[in-house]
């Protein structure tokens, strides 16, 4: 029988333990916050191979945001709150250059990464550890794409050569 189908809420939330449940919730709220911080640099952004790349970003955000919720409505999870829609920009958009906005996005995706493998390392749940193995490796593309591209702009901070 395939677990969940045919449960209560009650019996969904048994299948998986307090550590998965925190896990997901936690992996949630720091996509609605990246979603959010995209829309606000998006709005900012001159650079227009960069807000292809924030699209690039909001996209893949998009699906594990979906795929996350979802599996949180069918274990009774509660979800966190939902980041606004829109962003009011203010008129000056010069007051955040996209070199910054890209080497913010670069370190928050290095930080998804991190947590999304020890995240995985505690799942026990076969369907939670497939979703978030899905997810590592999209993230993983998404990863290589932005370096790539910040190779391209010089916008990474490369640490000079050692020759010891």
């Amino acid at each position: 029988m395939v677990m969940g189908i045919g449960k209560s809420v009650a019996e969904q939330q048994q299948t998986i333990h307090a550590g998965e449940a925190y896990e997901i919730w936690q992996h949630l709220v720091l996509r609605y916050d990246l979603q959010e911080l995209i829309n606000v640099f998006r709005n900012f952004a001159n650079d227009v191979d960069f807000k292809a790349l924030l699209d690039l970003g909001d996209g893949v955000l998009q699906k594990e945001v979906a795929i996350m919720e979802n599996e949180m409505k069918r274990l009774g999870i509660p979800l966190p709150k939902r980041p606004p829609k829109f962003i009011n920009t203010p008129t000056n958009t010069e007051i955040l250059r996209d070199e910054t906005m890209f080497r913010s996005i670069y370190m928050i995706v290095q930080l998804s990464l991190n947590q999304l493998q020890r995240s995985l390392l505690i799942m026990i749940d076969t369907r939670l550890r497939d979703m978030y193995k899905h997810m590592q490796s999209s993230q993983v593309d998404l990863y290589a794409k932005i370096v790539s591209y910040g190779e391209l702009k010089g916008w990474l901070h490369i640490p000079p050569a050692y020759k010891g």
